[in-house]
């Protein structure tokens, strides 16, 4: 299938979108600069999708921010940042430690008179060997008077990311389409005999084969009593009659990840097993479409949650959901609004959720549908299009 044309990227808002939340928070010694390391958050400001590098933004509106990276990446550097008009300075330097010089370097002379200068990280990406060669690097500058302190400043990113451009919306949208497609082109393997490792290689390959970059994560296929495992890998079990099979999976199209689960029952239905994993299927399709109707602008994360637990504990479920029941998705498949019980997030516009309830017992099996939505100003628009039935694929 040949690769559909995407609309660009654009990033030059980015930097300056970050600076505004920075200048209005509350904070005894404010950042002077950020130091940047994760690749989500570079590519996100940049578009630079290179594996090695950094980006050193100053808080100061105007001023200069740097790509710093090694000649392995320079002319990809220059195209990318071209292409999503990103205004970030690229620097090139060879080793880590000519990098952390050149950040240390540029920090400390612009803040001379300052005692002591606190650089944003994200401390979550920051190792503790990278803090101390920032460390080394300070105290070897030849500055008596000046200090490095840190501050976290990764919730800044997380925040921003939530919310979606149509460029990104237009990226996820095709990855969940790939993802339909290349289940309604493999469905019909679903019979009894194959094993999961075989048709994990056939979905895998369809998404692939139909544009996806690749898979969104290790696609899950479990059979029988390995669906009651949340994230089984796929093994050599084979598929039986009177078993579900559950599959997670999701595709990947230029840094942007789709997520949706759907569970057959390989079953006739005449025996008590069979009766009994319908009904199972039956209770969570229902919780996650009455999950799925709460999704909108101003809809409080948590209450999605329970309304899910509410539609399982009316068909005696309710202690076999051991996960919360949705997250956002857009460059990491797991970010930003979370959907828990715990959850104080709040969904807006052109937020990217999925709504995932499960009920599973070791023993007998589990059962998992999910649907992929964007916050829309309407509500919502679910993109996952696989039906949500039971065994209509199977050759049973």
């Amino acid at each position: 299938m040949p690769a559909k044309a995407l609309s660009p990227i654009d990033v030059s808002q980015r930097i300056g979108a970050v600076r505004e939340l920075l200048t209005h928070a509350d904070s005894p010694l404010p950042c002077v600069s950020l130091l940047v390391t994760s690749a989500v958050n570079i590519r996100w400001l940049t578009g630079f999708t290179g594996s090695a590098g950094m980006l050193l933004m100053s808080v100061q509106h105007e001023a200069p921010s740097y790509l710093i990276t090694d000649g392995r990446y320079i002319a990809q550097a220059e195209q990318q940042l071209r292409m999503s008009q990103s205004r970030v300075e690229i620097i090139e330097k060879r080793s880590l430690k000519d990098q952390l010089q050149f950040v240390v370097g540029e920090i400390l002379e612009n803040h001379e008179s300052a005692s002591a200068v606190c650089l944003g990280i994200e401390s979550h990406d920051v190792s503790v060997e990278l803090l101390q060669q920032l460390e080394s690097e300070v105290a070897s500058h030849g500055s008596q008077t000046q200090k490095l302190t840190w501050k976290a400043i990764q919730e800044v990113f997380i925040d921003l990311r939530r919310s979606k451009t149509p460029a990104e919306l237009e990226r996820i949208t095709l990855a969940a389409s790939i993802a339909d497609s290349a289940l309604q082109s493999v469905a019909h393997m679903l019979v009894p005999g194959i094993s999961e490792e075989q048709f994990c290689l056939h979905l895998d390959h369809a998404m692939r084969e139909m544009g996806a970059q690749d898979v969104s994560f290790p696609s899950i296929v479990a059979f029988g009593e390995n669906s009651a495992l949340p994230h089984h890998r796929p093994s050599r079990k084979v598929l039986n009659h009177d078993e579900v099979v559950v599959i997670d999976f999701g595709a990947l199209v230029d840094g942007y990840h789709s997520d949706m689960t759907r569970s057959f029952v390989c079953t006739d239905g005449s025996t008590s097993r069979g009766k009994d994993l319908m009904a199972r299927f039956d209770a969570v399709k229902l919780a996650c479409e009455e999950g799925g109707k709460l999704v909108a602008p101003g809809a409080l994360a948590a209450s999605i949650d329970a309304r899910c637990r509410e539609v399982l504990a009316q068909a005696g479920l309710e202690n076999e959901l051991n996960h919360g029941v949705g997250h956002g998705v857009g460059l990491l498949i797991h970010e930003a609004p979370w959907i828990n019980p715990r959850s104080l997030d709040v969904l807006c516009e052109n937020d990217v959720v999925t709504v995932e309830p499960g009920a599973y017992r070791m023993g007998l099996g589990g059962v998992r549908v999910e649907d992929l939505f964007i916050v829309s100003s309407s509500g919502h628009i679910n993109i996952s299009r696989s039906p949500k039935t039971p065994y209509s694929t199977l050759n049973v």
